[in-house]
């Protein structure tokens, strides 16, 4: 293996089967905020995180048809529900996870989620 195939960044993929699988992720983290980015006409819901042995990174998303139009991903901890919203408000037991739009990146090439 050469030099330059070492200091190659590798990427890994973790796709979650639901929504609320990646929501339950999200909460459990320190950073909670959705990245959301339309590659080839299909929607990513992701988040990024450092990597471990073998990859640079790692990414774990959400994908869907359709776009989630609202601004926040609301997540109620007592009764296990996701609705999405366009206001933030202070009520107990309910995390607002806000989407973060990304009109231009150079990260993550649409060929990269494949499996």
């Amino acid at each position: 293996m050469s030099k330059n195939d070492e200091k190659k960044e590798k990427t890994g993929l973790i796709q979650l089967e639901t929504l609320k699988d990646f929501v339950h992720l999200i909460v459990h983290t320190p950073f909670q905020i959705v990245n959301h980015i339309d590659l080839a006409n299909k929607h990513y819901y992701f988040i990024v995180i450092g990597g471990l042995p073998g990859f640079s990174r790692l990414i774990y998303f959400y994908s869907q048809d359709t776009e989630i139009k609202e601004n926040f991903i609301i997540y109620n901890n007592l009764q296990d529900t996701i609705n999405f919203g366009d206001k933030l408000e202070t009520r107990g037991g309910i995390t607002y996870l806000p989407i973060i739009h990304i009109k231009k990146q150079n990260i993550i090439k649409p060929e990269e989620f494949t499996f």
